[in-house]
């Protein structure tokens, strides 16, 4: 078996026994019920639509229809570029040409399953270092720690800054990101 076989064999192990523990943490989320920290009840693609941080992805989930996938019953989380990551990439990924582009970016950004940076840091712990994950784009995010905050990297992309704040609601998890996690030329 390889290490990233055994990485992600592992990660799924602890995941499955943390995800029963993710509500026991505080959150700062927009979709979290304040007074107890639980999930809101809120789905991913109403947390998105409801972020001022988010405005581009949820154009992008709209335009592209996959606001009903984020609103259906299946768990994902969505690290999403906020509107200043995604403006980074250029006036090439601008406009109605580049939207199957940044689609095929988003999905790079999305896993299955109710993953809080708390799940992830303590996958982290009991793998003793970086754990991968797949993307619903078939690539691979891997998550590390740097001190005390959760960090994530794209096979080809940036590393993201510090994963700090999560948005909990009915059926998954988004978490803000200030980096694109896939690198892009324009027309890939």
């Amino acid at each position: 078996m390889t290490i990233a076989k055994r990485t992600r064999t592992s990660l799924a192990a602890v995941l499955g026994c943390t995800l029963m523990l993710a509500a026991c943490g505080e959150s700062a989320a927009d979709g979290t019920d304040e007074a107890n920290g639980e999930p809101g009840t809120q789905t991913v693609a109403a947390m998105i639509s409801g972020s001022g941080e988010l405005s581009t992805v949820n154009g992008l989930l709209q335009d592209a229809g996959l606001s009903a996938t984020f609103d259906g019953a299946p768990h994902y989380t969505v690290f999403a570029p906020t509107d200043d990551a995604l403006g980074s990439l250029g006036e090439e990924f601008t406009g109605d040409e580049a939207q199957a582009a940044l689609i095929a970016v988003l999905r790079e950004h999305v896993v299955p399953g109710y993953l809080t940076p708390d799940d992830i840091a303590n996958a982290i712990e009991a793998n003793g270092g970086p754990v991968e994950m797949a993307t619903m784009g078939s690539g691979t995010l891997t998550f590390a720690m740097d001190g005390d905050t959760v960090t994530v990297a794209g096979e080809s992309g940036g590393e993201g800054s510090a994963i700090d704040s999560e948005m909990l609601g009915a059926n998954g998890v988004v978490v803000p990101i200030d980096t694109v996690l896939k690198d892009l030329t324009p027309g890939e």
